[in-house]
């Protein structure tokens, strides 16, 4: 007769972890019990040796599916002789740094089938969850996640829940969020004057998209937007009232058989679609896609989820409804620049102009998530565009202690705060652009909550240097220490942070960030440690003619590196805009400097006419990569009659530290001689990846480090992710790429966290 003690850290919580451990532990005749921790999960297993060493060995063919074990420790324990069953006891406390909360989970299989199965108590019921599905994250206020520090905690189980929950043989045992429609939360559909629709709340909704409306409708994590993409009205209304003049909408799909109809997919991108977190899945569009998604998306991707909750099934399979639906628009129920709506009142005042209806519940959102974004390709991993709903607050595991606790604010862009404490870090939820008011409170209200919900007060704050940012001059709490951290810098060691490197080169290519003289940078060659970074190249320095007016009309850009030397006019100016500019430049009139490779794809996109005004971030190279990847992989590409490797030449180094500058100019010139832009566009990309090999070639020379991060948010581009790592594969680098974090600067607090002051 032995007793062994085995904590386990992870996803462990909320995910119907400790009932699997009893039911494996009950099938063997072990004794003993298993207990959440704050941030842990222990059981204590007694009973014959040889049993409970199988126990041991099968515990991860046990796991439900959304339960995740980072790590597993064993002890013994002494024997007692007065226990002789398996027991789930009372929730306790422990010491570690962080407790594990759980994602908030998609509907499960098992759900769905008692959702749309007439005769179970549970049918049509929008609410209904397990221990493997449900709302997580977005309902906790206090850990352990045990029922009574959630959201849940009103709504009372009735005496068939009751039983369910206690039931060691049922699917619901000790399932926080269990519920039904006697005892659990309700819907209700309310007109734009906030008074109630009579009827079946669902049937309303359903009608009203049919009749061309716009519904708000409320998530786990916030409100959406759901809209007909073939209602053109209804679209119209949607790009008017949250300003997007162009940028793609997010499509949710009925069913896995219809997303393969809208995109091309690949097994592992289908493995995303219908993974635990559920993403927004950004494919290629199919050729033979409906005409109704042009107005989605006029770009050659979509951006296709499936339904991840019983109310979003519900709006597509109702078998009551006669109207069904293959797809829905589904965006977030939001102003423009301003961070998603969780509460029903705010949704009605401030969704009043673009909904037509809102489709509302009774149960709290505690913390907003957006839908998260991924793409995939076949030469890298999986990588997220946007971190939230499904990932967060998974833990991001770190190989070795930060000094105390450390509190990371990211940048004002794409804002995601991040704590670390011991070897756990947490990556909050994104929180969008840091432009509005609302979104700053936003900022502050997530860092309270964090604080809060962890029990912890920063002993550093980390803060990127740009003077002008609102996250850097957010106020450092009293006995705190604050650090800056330069924001090509920080991009390298997120991916260090991810990987556990204490040393590496790094390719950090965005399109804006302060640079530490002064500067715009955004196309460096970076050698760095967790202390300090060393900038050993860039692209070329070129102006800027009017900052950001430069940005949002990017033939400025084309114009500001080729000037009177481009072989006719760049698309998109007249000649009395040229001599503006020409003026501007010469005098250097607002025009502040860059090295931004960001602000090259802009300057190419407007050569080859694909953007002449922005209206959203990322335009002009989102077009430019979707025409590249038209014509890869391919061969052979020639620019104006010479290799692409040879258009970006390599110059000595300004004196500054840098080793050496690669000049755009040559490149630019080359497309400017015009041709098919598909191979156009892939010869600019295969130009990118042949000065990128070569200037990590030059900083392994200099340093004798081959291992090698890419980070920034030009590597979102896909095509030059497939070109470049297997170049940097094939020369001998040692390759690493943002994988949990998101590769733009919604992973930046996770390198910042990673920072090491000396």
């Amino acid at each position: 007769m032995v007793r062994k003690r085995f904590t386990f850290r992870g996803t462990v919580q909320g995910v119907g972890f400790r009932p699997a451990l009893y039911r494996l532990a009950v099938s063997m005749r072990l004794a003993g019990f298993v207990q959440n921790r704050r941030s842990e999960v222990v059981a204590e297993v007694q009973g014959d040796e040889g049993q409970v060493s199988r126990f041991a060995s099968q515990v991860a063919a046990a796991m439900p599916p959304a339960a995740r074990i980072e790590s597993m420790s064993e002890t013994g324990s002494a024997v007692r002789e007065d226990e002789d069953r398996f027991r789930i006891i009372e929730s306790g406390l422990d010491s570690y740094a962080f407790p594990p909360i759980p994602p908030d989970l998609p509907l499960c299989a098992d759900c769905a089938r008692e959702l749309l199965a007439p005769g179970n108590r549970r049918y049509l019921y929008p609410f209904i969850t397990c221990t493997q599905c449900g709302p997580r994250y977005s309902i906790v206020e206090r850990t352990p996640f045990d029922r009574e520090n959630t959201t849940m905690f009103p709504f009372r189980q009735c005496p068939a829940c009751a039983a369910e929950y206690a039931d060691p043989s049922d699917r619901r045992f000790h399932s926080q969020t269990n519920s039904c429609s006697r005892c659990g939360p309700s819907l209700v559909c309310l007109d734009r004057e906030g008074k109630r629709m009579p009827g079946d709340p669902l049937r309303s909704a359903v009608e009203a998209l049919g009749q061309g409306k716009v519904v708000a409708v409320q998530g786990i994590g916030g409100f959406h937007l759901a809209a007909d993409p073939r209602a053109a009205a209804a679209m119209e209304k949607l790009r008017r009232e949250k300003e997007r003049e162009r940028k793609p909408f997010a499509l949710m799909v009925r069913d896995l058989e219809e997303a393969r109809a809208l995109c091309v997919l690949s097994k592992t991108e289908e493995e995303l679609l219908a993974s635990p977190e559920a993403p927004i899945l950004i494919a290629p569009r199919q050729e033979s896609a409906p005409a109704w998604t042009s107005r989605v998306s006029d770009t050659d991707t979509l951006g296709v989820m499936l339904p991840y909750t019983p109310l979003h099934l519900l709006l597509f399979l109702h078998p009551q409804i006669d109207i069904t639906w293959r797809a829905l628009v589904m965006t977030s129920g939001n102003r423009a620049d301003e961070p998603i709506i969780t509460d029903p009142g705010n949704a009605q005042r401030m969704l009043a102009d673009a909904a037509d209806v809102f489709l509302c519940h009774d149960r709290r959102i505690a913390f907003r998530t957006d839908d998260s974004i991924v793409r995939a390709g076949s030469s890298s991993p999986p990588f997220l565009l946007r971190r939230s709903r499904g990932y967060v607050p998974r833990l991001i595991p770190l190989s070795r202690e930060v000094r105390g606790v450390v509190l990371a604010l990211g940048g004002d862009l794409k804002n995601a705060p991040a704590l670390a404490r011991g070897r756990d870090l947490h990556l909050c939820a994104y929180n969008g652009d840091l432009e509005s008011a609302e979104s700053l409170a936003q900022f502050t209200a997530q860092i309270d909550q964090v604080l809060q919900l962890y029990g912890v007060a920063p002993d550093v704050v980390v803060q990127d240097m740009h003077p002008h940012y609102h996250s850097a001059r957010w106020g450092v709490p009293p006995g705190a220490r604050r650090a800056l951290v330069q924001h090509h810098f920080g991009h390298a060691l997120s991916v260090m942070a991810e990987h556990g490197l204490d040393e590496a080169l790094a390719l950090s290519f965005d399109g804006t960030g302060y640079g530490t003289d002064g500067t715009i940078w955004g196309g460096e060659f970076l050698h760095a440690t967790r202390a300090a970074c060393t900038r050993l190249g860039s692209f070329a320095p070129f102006p800027l003619p009017g900052g950001d007016a430069a940005v949002l009309h990017p033939p400025r850009i084309a114009f500001a590196l080729l000037g009177d030397s481009a072989s006719g006019r760049i698309p998109g100016l007249d000649s009395s805009e040229e001599a503006f500019l020409r003026a501007m430049i010469s005098g250097n009139v607002n025009c502040p400097v860059t090295t931004s490779l960001g602000r090259i794809f802009d300057a190419a996109a407007a050569i080859l006419g694909l953007v002449d005004h922005t209206s959203y971030e990322g335009e002009g190279p989102i077009r430019l990569e979707g025409k590249g990847l038209q014509e890869h992989p391919v061969g052979h590409v020639l620019l104006g009659g010479r290799h692409p490797g040879s258009l970006l030449p390599f110059m000595p180094g300004p004196g500054d530290g840098r080793l050496f500058l690669v000049d755009p100019r040559p490149l630019l010139a080359a497309l400017m001689e015009g041709g098919e832009i598909p191979p156009l566009s892939l010869g600019f990309h295969k130009a990118i990846a042949q000065a990128s090999l070569e200037g990590a070639r030059r900083m392994r020379h200099h340093t004798g480090v081959s291992r090698l991060a890419l980070s920034g948010g030009v590597f979102q581009n896909l095509l030059l992710r497939e070109l470049l790592v297997p170049l940097l594969i094939k020369d001998g680098f040692e390759v690493f790429l943002n994988v949990r974090a998101p590769t733009g600067d919604g992973g930046l607090a996770v390198g910042q966290a990673w920072f090491e002051e000396r």
